[in-house]
């Protein structure tokens, strides 16, 4: 039987499309769309995508390590190589590190994750003035709550995904979701390592570790494509 990735329809699929087309820098149709039920369905949809002069030029991903490293490596006073550890940037928060990434170099930054207090403020943020309407209680309390746990969550911190334990792999995934910026500006874009960049970007939308997809993989769980 062959894997799934997972996803139930209910507009997870719409993310990851968004998240292929943002990262490759194309959009994809609807009509397209609609034929593709496999990774290896969507993924031919890329692949007839990918620039016809992308067989020669720079690795993609050594130019986001350099490009990477010039930017972050004068901020924290260390030498940065693609086995330094995740924790040698963590003087630097990770918003102020999307904005380096975003900002400075032009790429896409890795996704961001709220800690599991930031995710319990955030739904008393919409939970609390519900609660207070409820009770019956003053609507300036309602707002005041709200306002009190907007600025705890602002506070909370945001993290990097837990499988990004070294800076390579921290490259890896900038040079991932910017595949089509870095071809524009010279990288070369073969069919495999198109294929290695978007099975990390179908990665952080499913359970599966990128290793277990497959061009077989369903892109929907089949209880969903079947119904």
């Amino acid at each position: 039987m062959s894997s799934s990735l997972g996803l139930q329809g209910d507009s997870d699929d719409l993310a990851l499309i968004e998240d292929v087309e943002e990262a490759f820098g194309f959009r994809l149709s609807d009509c397209e769309l609609n034929h593709c039920r496999t990774v290896g369905d969507l993924f031919e949809l890329v692949e007839a995508r990918l620039p016809t002069s992308g067989l020669k030029g720079n690795c993609a991903t050594a130019m986001t390590f350099y490009r990477l490293r010039r930017a972050i490596q004068p901020r924290i006073g260390i030498a940065l190589r693609p086995g330094t550890s995740i924790s040698a940037l963590s003087t630097l928060r990770v918003k102020e590190l999307h904005r380096i990434i975003k900002e400075e170099c032009g790429l896409r930054p890795p996704v961001r994750y709220i800690s599991v207090w930031g995710a319990i403020v955030l739904l008393a943020i919409f939970a609390l003035p519900v609660a207070v309407v409820i009770l019956d209680l003053s609507g300036w309390i309602a707002i005041l709550s709200a306002l009190l746990a907007t600025v705890i969550f602002r506070k909370m911190p945001i993290r990097l995904p837990h499988t990004m334990l070294t800076f390579g792999d921290l490259v890896r995934s900038v040079s991932s979701r910017s595949v089509g910026t870095l071809a524009k500006q010279g990288a070369r874009l073969r069919p495999s390592e198109a294929w290695d960049a978007f099975r990390d970007i179908l990665s952080g939308h499913t359970p599966l570790s990128k290793e277990a997809i497959t061009p077989e993989t369903l892109l929907l769980h089949p209880k969903v494509a079947n119904s």
